[in-house]
């Protein structure tokens, strides 16, 4: 049973949270090890086992890009970081030695970090639209019908921007690693 058949889900990737909440703890109240003490040990070791996956898939498909994730994982996709377009590799290269640079001096200033936050936020930014719109496609594709190869193709596609998104969390990351230094 995967993530989105445990909550009675089409492998849709725009969600209504607040269902998707709902659903949650409706299903734990169900299956709650608690209701469960003067079970058999078969019933006791089936609601810890539900219970542990309903949590994974609750922190899973709560979260945009977990979520996509998991749906490429289940057509056997995954984010490549090999392929990624030379112009997102030299900007990334750009902003990691500016990164460098403050690391080395040991002495960044506020706006010198500020200058670079923004231009990580803005790519971030950038790759959260190209992902939700992506999501969005996905969805009419997946409702319309379409044929196979074409959601194979799209979701290549998704891997791809979820691919070019990895250099600017990691960037994300550099970034928080400099304001703790």
């Amino acid at each position: 049973m995967n993530y989105f058949e445990v909550f009675e889900l089409k492998p849709l990737l725009g969600m209504d949270l607040k269902a998707l909440e709902r659903k949650f703890h409706d299903l734990s109240r169900q299956n709650h090890p608690d209701y469960f003490t003067t079970a058999s040990a078969e019933e006791k070791s089936r609601a810890l086992r539900m219970t542990a996956l309903l949590n994974d898939a609750y922190r899973t498909l709560r979260h945009p890009t977990r979520r996509v994730e998991y749906l490429l994982s289940l057509y056997g996709l995954k984010a490549d970081g090999s392929k990624v377009p030379q112009a997102l590799l030299m900007e990334v290269f750009e902003i990691n030695e500016q990164l460098e640079e403050l690391k080395m001096s040991g002495k960044a200033s506020p706006e010198q970090l500020s200058s670079i936050r923004e231009q990580i936020e803005e790519k971030r930014d950038e790759f959260d639209r190209q992902r939700d719109q992506a999501s969005q496609d996905w969805d009419k594709l997946l409702s319309s019908g379409a044929p196979d190869a074409d959601l194979k193709k799209h979701l290549s596609r998704i891997a791809e921007i979820l691919s070019e998104s990895s250099y600017i969390h990691n960037l994300e990351e550099e970034l928080e690693s400099l304001n703790h230094v």
